[in-house]
């Protein structure tokens, strides 16, 4: 199984890789940024809404957006001294996209809250275990690639993984 896949993603073409290796940087990033959101969130959840605080998730994950297709135009323009194409406009859409993908399950997570079935805070705080796992499970599905060693793959994974851990530490040390 694991040959099968390593021949599916080598079968794309090189520019294609590096749009979804992109797309990929974004969602992670994405995913430190919320953590430290969301731990912010968790730390006042008496003193927010659940739709407020959807808004929250939902606005930080758009403005991220918003800045990367910015950014990227400015750059652009800055370094080849001309408009971004219509292609170019394409593979900026396509790879910032994954900055929203972090943000649909602790949006999905926080609406369930709302039926009582548990409280916002175990939502917000549900939410910081799942995104911090999922570090791991990038780090880990993109690593068994590489290393042959499973313990050193495990260790790789958890110290990445201990970064976004170490965000929702920062957060909650410094507070709001």
């Amino acid at each position: 199984m694991a040959r099968k896949q390593r021949q599916h993603i080598t079968t794309f073409p090189p520019e294609q890789l590096e749009h979804i290796a992109e797309n990929m940087k974004e969602r992670i990033y994405a995913t430190l940024t919320l953590l430290a959101v969301i731990a912010a969130l968790w730390q006042t959840a008496d003193h927010h809404t659940v739709l407020g605080t959807v808004a929250s998730i939902l606005g930080t994950a758009t403005a991220l957006w918003l800045a990367t297709l910015i950014a990227a135009r400015m750059s652009y323009r800055a370094v080849h001294a001309k408009r971004m194409t219509t292609r170019d406009y394409r593979k900026i859409l396509f790879t910032s996209s994954g900055l929203f993908a972090p943000a649909i399950l602790p949006t999905v997570l926080i609406f369930i809250s709302a039926t009582n079935m548990f409280s916002l805070k175990t939502a917000l705080f549900s939410s910081m275990v799942i995104l911090s796992l999922s570090l791991f499970a990038f780090s880990f599905s993109a690593g068994r690639r590489i290393y042959g060693n499973g313990l050193r793959l495990v260790v790789i994974s958890a110290l990445e993984m201990l970064l976004g851990i170490g965000v929702i530490i920062l957060k909650l040390a410094v507070g709001e």
